[in-house]
């Protein structure tokens, strides 16, 4: 075995900056020792490098706070005007920067994962409205066979929110938050934006029979307008993404400088803020119990099916990298699809503004608890990376 010597021990020229490791000399054999780094300072020193860590949730929180004080700026028609901004710039700039940074290959690999699919689109448009319409399907009975029936009025708000809650399971994944809590999370991104894209596209043609299915009513969808939108705000942009990469009109070192993570958490935050003005702006048409425990409800049935995804991902096997893209994709829903849908159905029906609250708050509710969870989840998939690289996604 090497012995040294004190004096055969010689520190090389300084110390590596920000790593604290120190190079000597072993017997003429450079090698390396990590020396711990204490992490002192002042209280305002400690504050900053919190906020530098955590930068994004304290920004989800202020975009959340702004939308509070000045709602007006972020809605519809409003002077930041989202439906173009937001919707249609801000969404396409995600799926260009995807097909920028992604190579053609891991789509077509992404497009082969069967079981992947098959989990996040049957989960999303087959178990979720089965377990809600059956559980809802059990308290609407509950309550119109209780003394009094539901003729009250709180117990018709109760009703409506019931089959908003029915309503909320049929729609599909959206196309553009799932994509980015999954690349968020170093999950996988090309499995994301094939579900978000091929869900959108069957969620044009499943979603509206489910919906008729549950409610018994008849909707009238402008499939063909739907479907245009769809082609221009994710496929157009997707491909364009891809042929500027391989044209070569960037160099990939040049690529690889382009900090696509913050541009991506950067219009997550103006989707945080612009959802919250929307759900701000609109007048409450429930009482605030009411409105508390249908919070609780939802929070619990996004948190059961994130975990019932994550279990099915694991019984079949799959890298967390995958677990994390299918818990985001399976369970968030569309409000884009869902509200248009919802007034086609109930036109006329003067519990509309009710049997739409519960898709008014799982819409930010999904945003906010999947920003919270990315810390979170991108510890837990580089964990699983680190058991085993073999399996590295």
């Amino acid at each position: 075995p090497m012995v040294a010597s004190a004096a055969e021990l010689r520190h090389s020229a300084g110390t590596a900056p920000g790593n604290g490791a120190h190079k000597i000399t072993v017997n003429g054999v450079k090698v390396q020792r990590s020396v711990r780094k204490t992490q002192g300072g002042s209280a305002l020193q400690k504050m900053l490098r919190f906020a530098r860590a955590q930068w994004f949730i304290l920004c989800v929180f202020a975009s959340i706070g702004l939308a509070k004080m000045a709602p007006w700026v972020g809605v519809k028609g409003g002077p930041l005007k989202p439906e173009f901004t937001v919707k249609i710039l801000g969404v396409g700039a995600i799926f260009f920067m995807s097909g920028l940074s992604l190579k053609t290959e891991e789509l077509a690999k992404a497009a082969m994962q069967v079981n992947l699919h098959a989990t996040i689109q049957g989960f999303s448009l087959a178990v979720t409205p089965l377990l809600v319409c059956t559980v809802a399907g059990f308290l609407e009975s509950l309550i119109t066979t209780a003394p009094g029936g539901g003729g009250s009025s709180g117990m018709e708000d109760v009703l409506s929110l019931l089959m908003g809650i029915k309503v909320l399971s049929c729609l599909p994944p959206p196309v553009s938050t799932g994509l980015i809590l999954t690349k968020e999370t170093e999950g996988n991104e090309a499995a994301a934006i094939f579900n978000g894209t091929i869900g959108a596209f069957m969620g044009v043609i499943f979603t509206p029979m489910l919906v008729m299915a549950v409610t018994g009513g008849s909707a009238d969808v402008p499939i063909a307008n739907i479907i245009k939108k769809l082609c221009i705000t994710v496929v157009a942009p997707l491909l364009a993404g891809q042929l500027t990469k391989y044209s070569g009109i960037f160099s990939s070192k040049f690529l690889k400088k382009i900090p696509f993570s913050t541009m991506r958490s950067l219009i997550l935050l103006t989707i945080i803020y612009t959802t919250f003005c929307g759900t701000f702006m609109k007048k409450l048409e429930i009482t605030m119990g009411y409105f508390f425990g249908l919070v609780a409800v939802l929070l619990f049935q996004q948190c059961s099916n994130m975990f019932l995804v994550k279990n099915i991902c694991a019984a079949q096997g799959m890298k967390r990298t995958d677990a994390v893209a299918a818990m985001f994709c399976a369970v968030h829903k569309s409000l884009t699809l869902g509200m248009p849908i919802t007034g086609i159905v109930f036109e006329g029906d003067p519990k509309l503004a009710v049997i739409t609250i519960p898709l008014l708050v799982y819409h930010p509710m999904q945003i906010l608890l999947g920003s919270l969870l990315v810390p979170t989840l991108k510890k837990w998939v580089a964990a699983g990376q680190d058991e085993d690289p073999s399996r590295k996604g």
